[in-house]
């Protein structure tokens, strides 16, 4: 059976950079150490280009803010209708198939019929429970990550 744990709560934002600002200065009084290291990235996923930056803390669930990088795309269709809002929640694990396959076995919808990723982290893939699924926000189920000099890193030994 994969390792698992929850990793990250996602927000969608249409301001990067402001977001990070703010939130930087929520952690320093709620939880100081994770404003101590923001991990940042770009990429793009199925035309969709985004930036990101998630507050991490080793062994913490991460706060992670994303936002569209282009003017137009399914993300920004999202804040138009809905604003800034939390996305989804993420899982993390070892052997993200097997864990997609065992969710299928036990009848739970999955979004996508094949994992996908950021292209700038081929070893990167997930999917998602929808959110009518799951009471409202989307349920990421994704292969797990570390941090590495202030990049996401593959976990050495997990299926690439």
């Amino acid at each position: 059976m994969p390792e698992m744990r929850l990793d990250h709560i996602a927000m969608l934002v249409e301001d990067l950079d402001a977001s990070v600002e703010k939130w930087r200065g929520m952690h320093e009084v709620l939880d100081p150490e994770k404003a101590l290291e923001v991990v940042w990235g770009e990429g793009e996923e199925n035309g969709e280009k985004m930036r990101w930056a998630t507050f991490v803390k080793p062994g913490g669930t991460a706060i992670q803010l994303f936002a569209p990088a282009g003017e137009d795309g399914f993300l920004r269709k999202v804040l138009g209708k809905r604003g800034e809002i939390v996305h989804h929640i993420a899982f993390l694990s070892s052997d993200v198939d097997t864990t997609v396959q065992e969710l299928r076995d036990r009848d739970v919808p999955i979004l996508q019929d094949e994992q996908t990723g950021p292209d700038t982290y081929p070893w990167l893939r997930w999917n998602f429970v929808p959110n009518d699924y799951s009471s409202g926000v989307l349920v990421e189920v994704a292969q797990r990550y570390q941090v590495r000099d202030g990049k996401w890193a593959p976990v050495e030994g997990d299926p690439q």
